[in-house]
């Protein structure tokens, strides 16, 4: 969704190593600091680490990513960009993108755009890549241009087409590999494995952060209470800002207001992920006081702030696996097992990097929101120009008229069709005519970390034991006509294509938003993050887990009940199923008939 957007994923990374001009003193990112596990400590790391006391690092921030089918698809099996099947380099991803996606808009009616919100705030949870830095970039200094002379090894430009239809002065889109690390005993893979700068856990990171550090610097240590730290501007609670001035995509100390932070610095990606950390910052809170109502003074800030953010990654966990799984996989999000302690957590680099961004494709380049009146309000804006900057919450009613929105508007169907916001105007500053295209990114970035071609992709999510099929008009069970039409125009074999865009162009599986292989692909990450995590919000037998009691109160909440609890008061009613519109059955039901835990049966 992102990086299920659905989400949008991060183009900038907050850790990153040198490369010189000549490539001779490029790093390989070390493994985080030796760790000491204690094995009766209740609650998670911040870090990831110690979830797996047999194997401390699985899931820690700063480690790599593991491959779901097989090993990494280099063309000299170590770096190289792989090529077509005739030798030649692959097609430029900014010309599969230009002849292959279009950008129309066709709604689901059936879902609502809430499910892309939450698409990207978990991904903020999972996945965060980090990037080599190269002086003045690959495209002689800009995001776009002319390539560099002699460009840096590291430079993993796209080549923009002289009739390129929006990039009409500049034959190069920057781009720059992503950076890669060890195997968790320290030595080194043959070919590249990509780091993940985040844990691999659902574990509230993008809340909490992923560094013991970026934790404690969120929390209010005077409460003694557990609070978070936040900031009240117009009468709302707000997220804490920081205490310098931010750099925007606008201005600078004016917009001092909305400079927020919090666990996961891409915050202000959008506004919408800007409202969601609102949310959830308020959740804790609210979940912290309501604890602190039972216990009273008897136990300690320690105490409230690690029950409450327990919690609260239970919620997220509950609503990702019962409500937002269903809505994108349907079907095929049945996941049973109990823990297995020899299940390595890293998240799948086919996940990360391709299938899960199927969720740019549910983006909707108008934002409609709504005002308590149910008329739509003179707030709503294009999604071009809420990139980086968060100023929109400033402004009274917004929170509430953008929530009313996300879950009335319906979401875009997971096709070839994408808005022109992220397809030429991702990042977009106020001053500059163009912005990036997210999708090239995500074809030139999946060449980059060595991912399986997407016919190898659809075998196994397809389990074919038959060979690989040699002819386009071989993915017709799959692959609608149209689309076969335009690889052939733009592929010299099927055996070139991408694996993110023949993912994101297959037909449905049955229930599910996303084709086969896609389909696929998320249940099988789905499925490993809940079996690897020995916190995991069901397994009654461990140490660490809820009481069967606690379990049923927490298996009570939704996503709706959140919205209703942290909304600004005017949202009263919301469909009981957040991720589909408010049709049929699930129509807006008031916030006191939904059901939320009862903390005096959960204290017990």
């Amino acid at each position: 969704m992102t990086r299920i957007i659905i989400a949008i994923l991060t183009l900038s990374a907050s850790t990153l190593l040198l490369a010189d001009e000549n490539g001779s003193n490029r790093q390989i990112s070390p493994l985080p600091a030796n760790i000491t596990c204690d094995p009766n400590y209740k609650y998670r790391s911040f870090d990831g680490s110690c979830n797996n006391l047999l194997n401390p690092r699985f899931g820690q921030a700063g480690t790599i990513f593991q491959r779901l089918m097989g090993p990494a698809n280099y063309a000299d099996g170590i770096s190289k960009i792989r090529l077509s099947q005739s030798g030649a380099p692959l097609p430029s991803a900014r010309l599969i993108t230009t002849s292959v996606t279009v950008n129309e808009s066709v709604s689901n009616p059936d879902v609502s755009f809430m499910t892309m919100q939450w698409g990207q705030f978990l991904d903020h949870d999972l996945t965060k890549i980090t990037q080599f830095t190269v002086a003045g970039g690959c495209c002689d200094g800009g995001r776009f241009g002319n390539v560099t002379a002699n460009p840096n090894p590291e430079c993993l430009h796209i080549l923009v087409a002289n009739n390129d239809p929006t990039y009409t002065n500049a034959n190069c889109i920057n781009m720059i590999r992503s950076n890669f690390g060890l195997y968790l005993n320290g030595s080194t893979p043959t070919a590249r494995e990509q780091v993940n700068s985040l844990t691999h856990w659902i574990d509230g990171s993008q809340i909490y952060g992923s560094s013991n550090a970026t934790a404690q610097s969120l929390r209010n240590t005077t409460s003694q209470r557990g609070l978070m730290n936040v900031s009240f501007q117009n009468g709302k609670v707000l997220l804490p800002l920081t205490n310098t001035c931010c750099s925007d995509n606008t201005t600078t100390c004016a917009e001092a207001a909305s400079c927020f932070v919090a666990g996961d610095s891409r915050v202000k990606e959008q506004t919408l992920i800007t409202v969601m950390h609102t949310l959830w910052l308020r959740e804790h809170n609210r979940v912290a006081n309501a604890l602190y109502a039972k216990y009273g003074a008897n136990k300690t800030d320690e105490f409230y702030y690690q029950e409450a953010r327990r919690i609260v990654i239970a919620e997220l966990q509950h609503i990702t696996y019962n409500e937002f799984l269903p809505v994108i996989i349907g079907p095929f999000a049945q996941f049973t097992g109990p823990y297995n302690n020899k299940n390595n957590s890293a998240l799948f680099n086919e996940f990360t990097t391709a299938a899960y961004r199927m969720g740019h494709s549910l983006i909707r380049s108008f934002i409609r929101v709504y005002e308590a009146d149910g008329t739509r309000s003179n707030q709503s804006y294009f999604l071009g120009t809420s990139f980086g900057t968060a100023t929109r919450l400033l402004n009274p009613n917004f929170i509430d008229n953008a929530i009313r929105g996300l879950l009335r508007t319906p979401a875009q169907t997971v096709d070839e069709c994408f808005a022109d916001d992220i397809t030429s105007q991702l990042s977009k500053t106020p001053t500059a005519l163009l912005g990036g295209d997210l999708i090239s990114i995500n074809m030139q970035r999946g060449r980059d970390h060595g991912l399986p071609n997407y016919i190898q992709a659809r075998q196994t999510a397809l389990n074919l034991k038959t060979p690989l099929p040699t002819t386009f008009d071989a993915l017709c069970p799959t692959t609608s006509p149209e689309i076969i039409t335009y690889f052939k125009k733009i592929y010299g074999s099927v055996n070139d294509i991408d694996l993110y865009i023949g993912g994101v162009t297959e037909m449905k599986a049955p229930g599910s938003l996303v084709g086969p292989t896609f389909t696929y692909i998320i249940a099988k990450q789905f499925e490993n993050l809940r079996q690897s995590d020995r916190f995991f919000y069901t397994d009654l037998t461990q140490s660490v887990s809820f009481t069967a009691n606690q379990l049923g109160e927490i298996k009570k909440v939704s996503l709706a009940r959140i919205i209703c609890d942290n909304s600004d008061g005017t949202v009263t009613q919301v469909q009981p199923q957040a991720f589909r519109t408010p049709t049929g059955t699930n129509m807006p039901t008031p916030c006191g008939s939904i059901p939320q835990i009862d903390f005096a049966k959960y204290v017990k």
